[in-house]
Order: structure tokens, then C-alpha cells, then sequence
């Protein structure tokens, strides 16, 4: 993970940003990415990346930190354009960093589901949750239907007793 961090720091020199002022709220800025077609061609591609300083809050339209948890070139240019010299400590997801105590490990080899282990049963329904908020991101329309189907959901798991299974 970390090389793939590397990448987007080394690319993000490949990038520059315009910045549009707006009278109220974040800063939007219009990132141009250069990258090369053929041997002697460049060709470019724009990205805007909004920016709330008083909240340290970015976010880029390519959706990288949403997809993959770390930042993208477009963020860090802006980032750097903007003087910050650190990375905002919430971008810095608990999953990647070193110190991070786990309390359980991920099995992806395991086809089947132990039910009557309890590390199983969260792995099953974790992978199934990020199913579910992928699909449910995608549009308001999914979003509401997401929102009313956990509510369901949760609803449901509160009338179970827990000696029912």
C-alpha cells in the first residue's frame, strides 16, 4: 500500500491547479493531470478537487481516498499548492498505519462461513456491508433505499432474542 501512496505523491509533480474562488464555502480547485499518450505526445485531464480549509476537509471527483482509503495526486497537488505541510491526521485511515491493533485478521481463503465463530460471522457480514454502501453511494435514489433498508434491518435484529439463531 504504501508504493501505491508513493505513486501519487511522485505524480503528483505531473499536476497544477487553478484555483476558483467561491464567496462562500469550500475553494474549488481545477487540477490538470499531464500524462504522456505516445512517445512525444502529453495530453491532460482536469479534476476538480474541492477544499474547505477552516474544516482541512478535500475531496477529489476521481474518488480515490473514497475507494481506496489513501490520497490522490489531485489532493496532495492542492494540498501542497495550499502550503499544508502535513497531511490532515483524519486521511490517515487506522487501517494502514503501523500501530494499528487489530483485532481481528481477514480470511479471504475461507470459502465457507463458520457461523459459530464469531470472527467469521463479522468477516461474512463486513464484506457483505461494503457491498451494500458501494451500491448504496452511487445515487440519492440508493441512498435513501439504503438508509431505509438498514433501518429495517436494525428494526429486525432488536425484536431477535439472542439465544435465537
Amino acid at each position: 500500500m504504501l508504493r501505491k501512496f508513493q505513486t501519487e505523491v511522485e505524480a503528483m509533480y505531473s499536476c497544477y491547479s487553478t484555483k476558483h474562488v467561491s464567496a462562500d464555502g469550500p475553494i474549488t480547485y481545477i487540477v490538470k493531470e499531464e500524462f504522456e499518450v505516445g512517445s512525444n505526445e502529453k495530453d491532460s485531464r482536469a479534476f476538480d478537487v474541492l477544499y474547505n480549509a477552516s474544516d482541512l476537509e478535500v475531496l477529489c471527483v476521481c474518488g480515490l481516498f473514497n475507494f481506496r482509503g489513501y490520497l490522490c495526486r489531485h489532493i496532495l497537488c492542492v494540498l501542497n499548492q495550499s502550503g499544508m505541510e502535513e497531511i490532515p491526521s483524519h486521511y490517515i485511515l487506522s487501517r494502514w498505519r503501523k500501530d494499528v491493533k487489530r483485532s481481528y485478521v481477514l480470511d479471504h481463503s475461507c470459502s465457507g462461513v463458520d457461523i459459530k465463530n464469531p470472527v467469521h460471522r463479522y468477516d461474512d457480514l463486513y464484506k457483505r456491508m461494503v457491498q451494500v454502501v458501494e451500491e448504496g453511494r452511487q445515487s440519492q435514489d440508493r441512498y435513501k433505499v439504503t438508509l431505509q433498508a438498514l433501518d429495517e434491518i436494525l428494526n429486525k435484529l432488536h425484536l431477535v432474542e439472542d439465544h435465537q439463531v
